[in-house]
């Protein structure tokens, strides 16, 4: 689906900034932040007009950003500096996800236990590229293990079918996407997460062009921090988030999407928080720049990034900066 929903965005002062949000998916309440924020009137109180605009299927991460098409994006930090790396000019504003949801799925009855159980198994994920597959190699290194210890397959979108039909021993997904399905089919599991503190990964942000950080630096804090102040409502009141999804996920109608909505929001809202329970949009530079060399040291990095222009804290909570790096 592509295109902005007019209803959504309500009239805003004069000389409030036009701003278009692209996400990277087909409408879900994972995105419900942005939702609330429009439906809400938040970003309006913020100084912005936000049109939201979902990808179309075949729509690459950020191609719709760099035509111009679209101003920020909610994209995922490890591939916003696979892109960056291939010159493209982008930068991360805000954190959108403070954990990361990367997770190894086994069944129950697995006796896989462990990361450093992986070896000799074979793991089930889309392909070698993007997130999962960079999740993958994570798992790996923090098993211990090298990639010739383990056998990775390319499945395709099929990783339930794969695991419940043993074709592979494990799959690769996210704990608020792929093991909330598999649970809500009836399939039997167990995650294996990848230490949140120590995987060198970055997932969901909220990215933009250096470009137009730069030239509309209250626009982007305003997006920032209405975003932000959406994620701690629905942590308040989930229900919130179910109300502006069902606006544009048209399969929201019975009782039983619902509940999956709800499941997979239970699974998001913690890790849209920090530590303190409460988001702010502040980046943790430190695992930026472990990410830009965990990406360069797996041969993914088409060119060197560095890790003090692909992320910024400039647009963030400045209360929270205070206690954060800066």
């Amino acid at each position: 689906m592509a295109g902005s929903n007019a209803g959504q965005s309500g009239s805003s002062a004069t000389g409030d900034a036009d701003v278009t949000i692209g996400l990277t998916y087909i409408p879900n309440v994972q995105f419900a932040p942005v939702y609330v924020a429009d439906a809400q009137g938040l970003y309006n109180d913020a100084g912005v007009t936000v049109t939201v605009r979902h990808h179309g299927s075949d729509e690459g991460l950020f191609t719709a950003l760099l035509a111009g098409q679209e101003d920020v994006v909610i994209a995922s930090g490890d591939e916003a500096v696979v892109a960056a790396s291939q010159g493209l000019d982008l930068v991360s504003i805000g954190q959108y996800y403070a954990s990361y949801p990367g997770t190894v799925i086994v069944p129950a009855d697995s006796p896989i236990a462990t990361l450093a159980d992986l070896k000799g198994k074979t793991i089930g994920i889309p392909g070698e590229y993007g997130s999962s597959y960079y999740a993958t190699l994570a798992a790996i290194k923090a098993g211990g293990l090298q990639t010739s210890d383990v056998t990775i397959s390319s499945i395709g979108y099929t990783q339930q079918a794969a695991l419940a039909a043993g074709q592979v021993d494990a799959v690769v997904g996210f704990t608020n996407n792929d093991a909330v399905q598999m649970r809500l089919s009836g399939l039997d599991i167990r995650e294996i997460p990848l230490d949140d503190g120590s995987t060198p990964l970055v997932a969901a942000s909220i990215v933009t062009t250096r470009e137009w950080a730069q030239s509309h630096p209250d626009a982007a804090r305003a997006v920032v921090s209405a975003t932000t102040e959406a994620m701690n409502a629905i942590a308040a009141d989930p229900q919130v988030a179910l109300d502006a999804t069902a606006q544009w996920d048209t399969t929201l109608t019975d009782e039983t999407s619902l509940g999956a909505a709800n499941a997979v929001l239970a699974a998001t809202v913690p890790l849209w928080l920090g530590d303190d329970a409460r988001a702010d949009g502040v980046q943790d530079l430190a695992t930026w720049s472990s990410m830009v060399s965990f990406l360069s040291s797996i041969g993914v990095l088409e060119g060197d990034v560095d890790p003090s222009a692909i992320v910024t804290n400039e647009y963030a909570d400045a209360g929270a900066q205070a206690s954060s790096q800066s």
